[in-house]
């Protein structure tokens, strides 16, 4: 009878044990997973990589530039690296993969409010200033544009196809109705416009015109690029 006895309190104390193991996985279960890209299940790839970016973005704050580590947007996301490496190859990509979802966000709410849309005297300017006047007062901006982010400018050349295709999607129906009313030179192509309004965007944001006066952005943008377009106004 005495070991029946012990053998019954053996079985309590592992069955008691076993639902406390239980109640702990179902505790974890209910609590949000810090390895969330090992689990897709818990986000789809698009969330996954919005996820990324912003960690980056926040990382890019803290630090003043773009100088990060990859592994510190992991510890940023609560990922492992290989989970940031797995959506973003290289550091360059994480960087462009930023900058297309701002610009993307930008550039649609420039165009929604545009004073003068059937005006491209009027609109041209605001499409290349209002990117540049962006950066000033913005604390992810003016740390993307920073002296010491450097690692910018090849983020930016990799990435120069899919800015373009990016701004002729929001600029097309724009540059139709110019170009369909005669207010643009008709053996311009679409593409070489988008392609000479973001050089001029990153001409301005370059150290040595970037704290020069508005007025002075101004002129060049009506001198190099209203006129190099606008029929009307070119002599």
């Amino acid at each position: 009878m005495r070991f029946n006895a012990d053998a019954g309190r053996a079985g309590i104390r592992s069955h008691q044990i076993a639902k406390q193991h239980n109640a702990s996985r179902n505790i974890a279960a209910m609590e949000p997973s810090r390895r969330w890209g090992d689990d897709r299940a818990i986000l789809d790839d698009e969330e996954a990589r919005n996820r990324i970016l912003d960690a980056a973005g926040r990382c890019i704050v803290r630090r003043g530039n773009t100088q990060f580590r990859m592994g510190e947007v992991a510890d940023e996301a609560g990922v492992s690296r290989s989970t940031v490496y797995r959506y973003f190859p290289a550091r360059d990509d994480v960087l462009l993969g930023l900058m297309l979802a701002r610009v993307d966000t930008a550039i649609s709410e420039l165009v929604r409010n545009l004073p003068a849309p059937d005006d491209p005297v009027r609109s041209l300017p605001e499409m290349v200033l209002a990117r540049v006047e962006s950066v000033d007062g913005n604390a992810l901006n003016e740390a993307l544009f920073a002296a010491e982010s450097t690692a910018v400018a090849s983020a930016l050349e990799k990435g120069s196809e899919p800015i373009v295709e990016l701004l002729l999607r929001h600029y097309g129906p724009l540059l139709n109705r110019w170009k369909a009313a005669g207010l643009l030179y008709p053996d311009v192509d679409f593409r070489s416009i988008v392609q000479w309004l973001h050089t001029a965007t990153l001409f301005l944001l370059a150290p040595s015109w970037r704290y020069r006066p508005a007025a002075d952005k101004r002129e060049f943008v009506a001198q190099f690029v209203v006129r190099a377009l606008v029929p009307q106004i070119r002599q």
